[in-house]
Formats: C-alpha cells, structure tokens, sequence
C-alpha cells in the first residue's frame, strides 16, 4: 500500500489561492475531475506555483491521467527540489506504470529529504517487492517498523515478502500482527490462511478466511481457498456451498461452475457435477468437456 494524499494548503491569498483551496476541498470530497479544473486555473493565474501543480497530480492520478500526473509532479518537483509528497507520489505512478527502477530512484530521493518518514520506506519496499527484490523489500519494511512498530499494513506487506523467500513461519507472526493491530484487516487475514494452507494447517486457514469473508463478502478469492480448504478436510457440502457464493457473485464466470462441478463430483453428486461442468463448457471452459467426457452425460 502506498501512501497517495492531497496536501493541505497554507493560508493563502489572491484569486489563485482561492482556486487552489477550493481544488483541494473538492479533491477531498472525491470530486476529482472538479480538483483538475481548480488547480489548472490556479496554475493559469499563478503558474511556479508547486502546490498547485504537486496536488493537480494527485487529483489527475486519481482520475486515471497516470502521463498528467507524472508531468504535475515533474513541475513541482521544478519548483521545489525539496517536495517529498511529489517524488513519492512521482514513484507511486511510475511504479503503476511497471518503471520500477524510476520508482525506486523517485522514492529513494524522497527518503533521503525525509528519512524519518516510515511510510517511504514502506513505499520502496512494495516497489522492491514488485520486482521480486524480497529480501530488500524485506529490509525497507524493518525500518518503516523501527521508526513506527505500529503499522498493520506494513506487517502485512513483510508477511507477503517473508513468504516468498519461504519463511512462512516468519510471514504468520508477520500477519499475526497485523490482525493485532487492525483486526479488520480482511487482506492480512486472508494472506495468513494461504500461508497455513502451506503449512498444512487446514483448519487454521479456514477460520482466517471466515474472518477475511466476514469483512468481506465480496471477495472471491477467499470463498475459493475457503472451499479447497474445506475439499481437503472432506466437507464436500461447505465447498460445494464456498463455491456457490462464488457463481452468485460472478455467474459468467466458467471457472466457478467447473470448480464447483469438481467438488460435487468428489461428493457423489454425479447429476449435480454434470450440470455445473455443461455450463462450465459452455461459458468456455475446455477442461470442463474432458470431465463431462469421464463422466458420459
């Protein structure tokens, strides 16, 4: 998670400081594309104003103008060497863009103005992660806790790098504590059940992704891990039933009905499997026709 906010404007004067409140109010509301107009005629009245041009990125990022963005913060960036929101900001869209390397230097500058700031750092490590760099991902997120131990997000961030280098016991205490410090944080309790899964701890990562559906019942991924959970323990029902969130959530979905038409199969539902693997196949799905082939409909 990277840090991406408006900055707040100082008392100001003049028809240009008007628009440039009035940008920011209307960027805090979510009226963005409002934002964009505000800044732009702040910017036309008084035009090295790096304020004006930092926060016309932010409201153009949220917008989709990723090209706009960067060339905002480029200019504010022109105009105050010093602008720590807008070389991290600058390396959060780079790092959308897959220029991982530019992010990486965007985000270093900022650390170097301010190297107190923990949120940069847990920055440069989602981008390190990004580029599979773990280990120094893992490092950038020791320090943001050293400066603040109080961070779920980082945590959770440590756990995912953790994980990927295989210290899956470490990535559990690292999302152990994350749902410590924020126990609605459906993503952490998500990502601990996928790593007791690894450790064959079943039972465990059903009860996380229970707490993760119950923040968010919307998330398919969990219903689907939830189910071969639960395909694992045998509790065809409750997978069949997992699976069944999902096709009411998605139903054009083809990988739903093959899944659940897999699960109904295990439980000796031959009529129920064949009924879901036909509209698998017909939503696309081809390894649903080899099935429907061993089961001779």
């Amino acid at each position: 998670m990277l840090v991406f906010v408006l900055q707040a404007s100082g008392a100001l004067a003049g028809q240009a400081e008007t628009y440039l409140d009035r940008g920011i109010t209307k960027g805090q509301t979510g009226d963005f594309t409002g934002a964009v107009d505000d800044f732009t005629q702040s910017i036309r009245l008084k035009p090295k104003n790096p304020e004006a041009f930092y926060n016309r990125g932010v409201a153009r990022g949220f917008t989709g103008d990723l090209k706009g963005a960067i060339a905002d913060y480029t200019k504010a960036i022109a105009f105050d060497p010093r602008s720590v929101g807008a070389y991290n900001n600058r390396g959060f869209i780079l790092a959308a863009l897959g220029d991982y390397h530019a992010a990486i230097s965007d985000i270093s500058k900022a650390i170097s103005l301010d190297p107190a700031l923990p949120e940069l750092y847990n920055n440069r490590g989602t981008v390190r992660s990004s580029m599979k760099d773990f280990r120094g991902a893992i490092a950038d997120f020791d320090k943001a806790l050293a400066l603040n131990p109080g961070l779920a997000g980082v945590y959770n961030n440590r756990g995912l790098a953790k994980g990927f280098t295989g210290d899956l016991v470490g990535a559990v205490s690292d999302f152990t504590k994350s749902v410590e410090l924020d126990q609605r944080y459906a993503a952490a309790w998500y990502n601990r059940g996928n790593v007791r899964v690894t450790l064959n701890d079943v039972q465990g990562a059903i009860e996380d992704y229970s707490k993760a559906l119950v923040l968010e019942p919307r998330m398919l991924a969990a219903w689907n891990n939830r189910a071969f959970s639960k395909l694992q323990l045998k509790d065809y029902p409750g997978a069949v039933s997992d699976l069944g969130q999902i096709i009411a959530l998605q139903p054009g979905n083809p990988s739903g009905w093959y899944n659940r038409g897999i699960a109904k199969k295990m439980a000796g539902d031959r009529m129920g499997a064949i009924a879901d693997l036909k509209k698998a196949s017909a939503l696309g799905d081809s390894l649903a026709v080899e099935v429907l082939k061993s089961l001779k409909p």
